[in-house]
């Protein structure tokens, strides 16, 4: 007699994932790579936008599969309107509006600082800077902050009732959790607020003055053999520039942190069954009950489905007697039951081992989240169309539990 571990019903989990959805503002979905992260987010997009809510999807992902997800041939940084037509065909139309969009690093820095620069003049100087460039690419934790900064003001324009952002695999979903609280680290640092809020043109060119102009000699034709002197002087103009800045960044990011923390916001784990999986699911789970970020649901996705009916027939030995009617001769017959057995045996095996691996889960980091399960399906999910199948069991549809 095989062994079928009791699965508790995921209702509670599926109701929780449904008030998140109708109700907040703001959904972050983490997760680790190759756990279907990208596509639970197009599909809460969708489920998002079939409740009637003005949604944006955001996928910061370079391999680009939310535009796939959504039947897109691609994404740009300006949000595009998802046809309706595309995910009707078999449902519910949509009573709301769905939108994706593939966040441009550059171009959402460009956008950010014309927002945030005092004036047109003082934008163009800064784009213009190579040191603007340069930092806006490799400052660590940029990436993750200007996506946070791209999602806060998208959620606070009043344009989308629900934004959904899809983040990198965990290590990167670490660094985007960092990245404001990294940010003000540097803002906040004395020396740059020294040199960010004086009224002179300071900046760097203390450099200037006693190594470039003559004073330092040789030191000044060695270091303009590496730099040169107008690199000097394009850093030290780019320090003064910031200090036009500095507020209004320092304000915009405790504003972030302050929506991240916030009652409309929700992050969402997405992990499989899988061991690895599950242990970067652990790590993201710890990092946000340390962080004080508010968690809103696990969402376990391709597990595999209990063996059921099979289990039933299995254990009333009745194989052979359905078989027959197939038309097979016995020892056919015998041969493929016994195949069938070994199958289930095998499906029923495998769920057991991965229910206890969720459970764990749980129980090392305490009871009571929202858990929601999502089979295994036959073929990947590669259009609008096929996000409906998920659709159920996030709570949008009564769902058999798998």
């Amino acid at each position: 007699m095989i062994e079928v571990l009791e699965r508790p019903a995921d209702d509670d989990g599926r109701r929780a994932l449904r008030e998140h959805v109708a109700a907040r503002r703001v959904l972050v979905v983490t997760g680790s790579g190759g756990v279907g992260k990208t596509t639970s987010a197009a599909a809460l997009g969708l489920f998002g936008a079939r409740l009637g809510r003005r949604t944006l999807v955001i996928t910061i992902d370079p391999a680009r599969r939310l535009a796939n997800a959504l039947g897109l041939t691609a994404l740009s940084h300006v949000p595009q309107r998802i046809d309706g037509a595309l995910v009707e065909a078999g449902a519910a139309p949509l009573s709301g509006d769905l939108f994706a969009m593939m966040l441009d690093i550059k171009a959402a820095w460009d956008d950010m600082l014309r927002r945030t620069a005092p004036d047109r003049e003082t934008a163009d100087k800064i784009l213009e800077n190579r040191f603007y460039a340069t930092l806006s690419r490799d400052l660590p934790g940029a990436h993750e902050f200007i996506a946070c900064e791209c999602l806060h003001h998208l959620t606070s324009s009043g344009d989308w009732d629900l934004v959904v952002l899809d983040t990198p695999p965990t290590s990167n979903a670490l660094d985007f959790l960092e990245a404001p609280a990294r940010i003000l680290a540097v803002l906040d640092n004395d020396a740059f607020r020294y040199f960010a809020q004086r009224k002179t043109s300071l900046g760097l060119r203390f450099l200037d003055a006693s190594l470039v102009q003559g004073a330092a000699g040789r030191a000044q034709s060695v270091l303009s053999r590496f730099t040169g002197a107008e690199v000097l002087e394009e850093l030290g103009d780019f320090i003064v520039l910031l200090r036009d800045l500095y507020e209004p960044l320092t304000r915009r990011t405790r504003e972030l942190q302050q929506m991240l923390r916030g009652d409309d916001t929700r992050f969402l784990v997405v992990t499989s069954p899988a061991p690895p999986s599950l242990a970067e699911a652990r790590l993201l789970l710890a990092e946000l009950a340390r962080r004080g970020l508010p968690f809103g649901a696990l969402l376990v996705n391709r597990v595999t489905p209990t063996a059921g009916r099979a289990v039933s027939l299995l254990a009333e030995a009745q194989w052979e007697r359905h078989l027959d009617g197939a038309g097979l001769a016995p020892a056919a017959a015998a041969r493929l039951a016994a195949v069938l057995d070994e199958a289930v045996r095998q499906q029923q095996k495998v769920a057991n081992v991965e229910q206890q691996n969720v459970l764990e889960l749980l129980e090392r980091h305490g009871h009571g989240e929202p858990l929601v399960r999502i089979p295994r399906l036959a073929d990947a999910v590669h259009d609008a169309r096929r996000l409906i199948e998920l659709l159920p069991w996030l709570g949008d549809l009564p769902a058999t539990d798998v």
